[in-house]
């Protein structure tokens, strides 16, 4: 299968199979780990129990300890669930279950997430909490514009919360 995959990832073409490919490939672009529908961040190592492709409305869905991994970032949840065009752009990636994200700076944790590619934002909704080495926020909403870096953190009752330490320096 592994080979299968790279073999219909390299003929460049786009067919459904392919569309596989991209959609492996594109999914790290939810974790902002590289620029929407973009490799540059190198090779991406996709993992689930199973993967499900419905061309048919233009879904993958990865699902049972999923996880992708792209240059020493590292994305995992239950399931995530990816939306594509006919031609294989990602529309959206979304996960109703928690939600993991670790790069080699900066950890994310919540209770699910959404990339959304024509607004080119990520979002992680429900208890986010969000640290940079020992600095961490906390809150119910976290928003990081893939093209900007801009990030906005809000909180649905009560108040974002963060614990800043300015000697602090991601690592």
């Amino acid at each position: 299968m592994k080979k299968e995959l790279e073999m219909a990832i390299n003929k460049n073409n786009h067919t459904k199979f392919a569309s596989l490919g991209v959609v492996l490939a594109i999914a790290i672009g939810f974790a902002g780990i590289a620029t929407a529908q973009n490799l540059t961040g190198g090779a991406v190592q996709v993992s689930a129990n199973e993967i499900d492709l419905q061309p048919l409305t233009n879904t993958a869905v990865f699902s049972g300890n999923a996880e992708v991994i792209q240059a020493g970032n590292v994305l995992r949840s239950a399931r995530f669930r990816v939306q594509y065009t006919a031609d294989g752009a990602i529309e959206r990636i979304v996960t109703d279950s928690e939600i993991f994200f670790t790069s080699p700076s900066e950890r994310v944790r919540a209770n699910r997430g959404e990339f959304n590619a024509a607004a080119n934002t990520i979002s992680f909704f429900g208890n986010v909490v969000l640290s940079q080495g020992q600095n961490v926020v906390t809150g119910e909403e976290l928003r990081i514009n893939t093209v900007t870096r801009a990030t906005f953190m809000k909180s649905g009752q009560g108040r974002v919360k963060g614990v800043f330490f300015p000697s602090s320096t991601p690592k």
